[in-house]
């Protein structure tokens, strides 16, 4: 992954010396003020056009890893997100005082774990 990294960095550096080197150019060029402004006016659009199509073809090699990378990630988000849920909805409601019971942990290391307290209604047969 660094590679690709360095690789983005080197275009991207690339791109903007390019830039740098044409309007230095052009402003160092002996020209009137008009034909130089109607020469960074041209040489903008020529830039901006390349811009986007360098833009473009990131998008095209790019989009499909991206793609890929969402669809393997996905399910195991979603399995994070449904096991972390109720444990989180227990502690805020803990916090809050409005549950019965609390989160022990262990001291060591450990996972924290729910204790009921005594006075609860959990595991009660109604």
């Amino acid at each position: 992954m660094a590679s690709d990294e360095s690789g983005s960095s080197f275009v991207a550096g690339f791109v903007l010396g390019g830039i740098v080197g044409a309007i230095v150019g052009i402003l160092l060029a002996p020209k009137p003020g008009s034909e130089t402004r109607a020469d960074l006016l041209i040489q903008s659009e020529t830039l901006r056009g390349r811009a986007e199509d360098l833009a473009a073809r990131v998008r095209e090699q790019v989009g499909p890893t991206v793609e890929g990378v969402r669809e393997r990630v996905g399910p195991a988000v979603e399995g994070v997100r449904e096991r972390v849920t109720p444990i989180a909805e227990r502690v805020v409601a803990n916090l809050s005082g409005n549950a019965p019971g609390s989160v022990v942990d262990d001291g060591a290391g450990g996972e924290a774990s729910w204790e009921e307290s005594p006075d609860s209604d959990a595991g009660k047969k109604v």
